[in-house]
């Protein structure tokens, strides 16, 4: 009979890490018992636990010699060794009884986030962020030497060892599987994972197994064809291991879905239903020598699984683990005043420290419950539970949730660029004046800005009527009495020459005329100085009408009428799409989409156009909806320099509204790929490139991110900087790479982005070489990122 995963049950609950369970193994045999299982925590803590009887094991040895959290745990047989990678970048070995490291590898620059054993005694190969693998060999008398395997393009997530074949295998977030020979030399490339590949399991016959964030384990032959795909997981897989307990063929995968699952790797089938786990990430899975399961995860709870009903856990304790899977279940849809309970921070949030006194946070905890913390004097206080009152989400109680209450409206205030940016809530019905006093008091403000603030609210919130507001049409900046931006304009009151766009002489901020006020920034500073994450989208606004005219007249001039001549009225009425506010003329679509059949020569003052009247919702839903303009747009991205820069403006302007971020997001990896693949240019096409990956990274900030698109962007950005030179343009990319890492896929990125060394070299460079006033900023934001990094 095939093993099934439906015969395990909860055999126990390992309890003794306070934040999650990044790794485990399977170690040696206890004395007179079965085998020690290791963890590793983002408590920086790894911790042996030895069986006693049955399903029963105590806590013997906690280490704790590393400076940051545990990415990984190997032990190896043959030495007896237990070996940790870690975010500190070093990797720890002790003797299997020891309480002290026997040695502490230290060479990789980035964190270590891979271990195996290695092809001779003593010997070790490791991966890391820092887009290498090291394979260390550590002498009787401690001397240690490596041979660095270098080829990878972005960070190396998992290694392997194939002894019969004695070669090295890893794989890494570019996508890739090498295999490598012991001198470190490539000797076979393996592709077709669709994203970071996160694990490698050598197999009988010279396979291999290997998972990624593809959600996808692929089955590869000796002769490295990806001959099966097992899939299941619906998200990222973190680990898998060999259950040889049951068969050579059967592997044990884990993931961010919550899920354990058994795999027949030869015939593809999924064997038996997943156990689903009450926490969000099941980060390692090792399997015992008795066929028993370990699994690590995202609540710190080390558990152990069984078929053998011996070892299987009381009926009340199998019942309690039940119980919580039901509630983990409930909690992935669960909303607390619109926020998913599951997207919000675990206790390691608390790690951090508070940006300003009295700061709130909410922190989702391992019982399911949500709690309010308070920043104050210098440590979270808890401020007590957080409940949705109406029992709805945003959408169906119309509330938003701030401290654990509920209001009409919270509104995001911007007070400084090197804090986040603070709440003001309001009720309908609500004294604007009084609401605006408590905000003042709150948070310390001049008592000068009252009215200001209450004009605001006034405005924001469809209350009563304003006393004494401004007369700007539209969005008012309650601090300044002015207009902050104006959706759809072509100008806005942006101090500061360093926002100034360099190739049309006026301010490049605009934003999305479908933004919701509840979401708008008030600034209490120039967004000359705001660094990331930034939330106002930047357009290429700026336009000589009269120029672009005349320069289409003599191309029109030039043609037939087979060609694509038009007469002079429908280019004047073509000219008038560039007007900041222009009217949906059918004519005056279908003359431009005539236009763009010109030949690619006289196409850049037609792009041009389209660029200016992209940035309407309306006139870019008609011309997609009706006539799917982008597919005559997108290919000039490997036309002329001319035709690139204007395609780069026109796609960075589509991305501020909805319509155009949804129709440029299914193109996504084939418009990025054509941009790629320019590898030269004027700093305007230089910035205008920048600028549609910034704008992009606005959109997934201010959304829920989307790690296909993170991934994307990032890889796009960092091609971009291989080669651009210009000033502008690096400020903006190093703002679209700080937008990502504040998003859940921030590891992600910074992963990415330390493993290419030119570019970290140059923003190094950029960051500490001094730069006049106007690009001041470029220190700064390069300051902010390597602090993140």
């Amino acid at each position: 009979m095939e093993p099934t995963l439906d015969h395990y049950k909860i055999s126990c609950e390992l309890l003794g890490h306070s934040l999650d369970v990044r790794a485990v193994a399977a170690g040696g045999n206890a004395e007179g018992a079965g085998q020690i299982i290791v963890s590793g925590s983002r408590d920086k803590s790894t911790k042996l636990w030895k069986p006693i009887s049955g399903n029963e094991y105590i806590e013997s040895v906690t280490l704790q010699d590393h400076k940051n959290f545990i990415s990984y745990i190997c032990y190896l047989e043959s030495e007896q060794w237990i070996c940790t990678a870690s975010n500190d970048a070093t990797i720890c070995v002790y003797q299997h009884d020891a309480f002290v490291p026997l040695i502490t590898l230290k060479g990789h620059e980035s964190t270590v986030c891979a271990l195996a054993g290695g092809l001779q005694a003593r010997s070790i190969i490791s991966g890391s962020w820092d887009k290498t693998a090291r394979v260390w060999l550590i002498s009787e008398t401690g001397d240690v030497t490596f041979v660095t395997l270098q080829g990878h393009e972005a960070a190396v997530w998992a290694v392997a060892t194939e002894s019969a074949q004695q070669k090295y295998i890893t794989g890494g977030a570019d996508k890739c599987i090498y295999y490598w020979n012991a001198r470190g030399e490539k000797l076979r490339l393996l592709k077709g994972h669709t994203d970071c590949v996160r694990g490698l399991i050598p197999l009988p016959a010279n396979s291999l197994l290997s998972c990624g964030n593809d959600a996808v384990l692929r089955f590869w032959n000796e002769d490295g064809e990806c001959v099966r795909e097992l899939n299941g997981h619906t998200n990222y897989i973190y680990a898998m291991a060999r259950n040889q307990a049951l068969g050579e063929h059967i592997v044990v995968s884990c993931g961010e879905d919550s899920t354990l699952r058994m795999w027949n790797v030869i015939t593809g089938d999924q064997l038996g239903a997943p156990i689903l786990h009450p926490a969000i990430s099941v980060w390692s899975v090792a399997c015992l020598r008795n066929g028993d399961i370990v699994t690590g995860c995202s609540d710190g709870v080390v558990r152990v699984f069984s078929q053998d009903p011996a070892r299987q856990a009381t009926e009340s304790v199998r019942a309690s683990f039940e119980m919580a899977v039901s509630t983990h279940k409930a909690q992935l849809s669960e909303d607390i005043g619109g926020v998913k309970k599951t997207d919000l921070p675990g206790p390691e949030a608390l790690l951090s420290n508070g940006t300003r006194e009295g700061q709130t946070k909410m922190v989702r905890h391992v019982d399911g419950s949500v709690k309010c913390y308070s920043w104050e004097l210098g440590k979270w206080s808890l401020v007590g539970d957080v409940t949705g009152a109406t029992g709805g989400t945003q959408e169906t109680s119309g509330k938003k949730l701030h401290e654990g209450k509920e209001y009409d409206y919270v509104f995001n205030v911007d007070i400084s660029d090197t804090e986040p940016p603070i709440k003001l809530p309001y009720n309908r019905g609500e004294d604007p004046w009084q609401a605006a006093q408590q905000f003042i008091h709150r948070n310390n403000l001049p008592q000068a800005y009252l009215d200001q603030v209450a004009n605001f609210i006034v405005k924001n919130s469809e209350s009563a009527p304003v006393v004494a507001t401004q007369s700007t049409a539209g969005y008012q900046d309650p601090f300044t009495g002015g207009s902050r931006y104006v959706p759809g304009s072509s100008s806005s009151n942006v101090g500061g020459s360093g926002n100034m766009d360099p190739f049309t002489g006026s301010s490049s901020y605009s934003t999305s005329s479908s933004q919701r006020p509840s979401n708008i920034d008030v600034n209490f500073v120039s967004a000359s100085d705001k660094h990331f994450p930034v939330s106002t989208y930047r357009t290429f606004d700026t336009c000589d009408a009269n120029k672009v005219l005349e320069k289409m007249k003599e191309f029109n001039n030039k043609l037939t009428s087979a060609e694509g001549k038009v007469g002079d009225e429908l280019l004047l009425a073509v000219i008038r799409l560039t007007d900041k506010s222009p009217e949906v003329d059918p004519t005056a679509l279908e003359a431009l989409l005539l236009l763009l059949k010109w030949p690619p020569g006289m196409l850049f003052p037609v792009l041009d156009v389209v660029r200016l009247a992209v940035r309407h919702e309306a006139i870019f839903s008609l011309l997609h909806n009706s006539h799917n303009f982008l597919s005559s747009v997108i290919p000039q991205l490997s036309g002329a320099a001319a035709n690139q820069l204007m395609v780069c403006r026109c796609l960075a302007n589509a991305l501020t509204h909805r319509s155009g971020r949804q129709q440029l997001e299914t193109q996504l990896p084939h418009i990025v790929e054509l941009v790629s693949g320019i590898r030269a240019g004027s700093p305007n096409l230089q910035i205008a490139i920048a600028t549609f990956y910034l704008n992009l990274t606005i959109s997934q900030t201010l959304s829920v991110a989307q790690s296909e698109v993170c991934h994307v962007v990032t890889s796009g950005l960092l091609e971009l900087l291989k080669w651009a030179k210009d000033l502008e343009a690096w400020y903006r990319a190093m703002q679209a790479i700080g937008n990502l890492t504040t998003t859940p896929c921030g590891q992600e990125v910074i992963a990415l982005v330390v493993s290419v060394d030119h570019v970290m070299d140059k923003l190094r460079e950029l960051t500490n070489t001094p730069q006049d006033e106007n690009f001041a900023k470029v220190n700064m934001v390069g300051q902010a990122l390597l602090a993140v990094f």
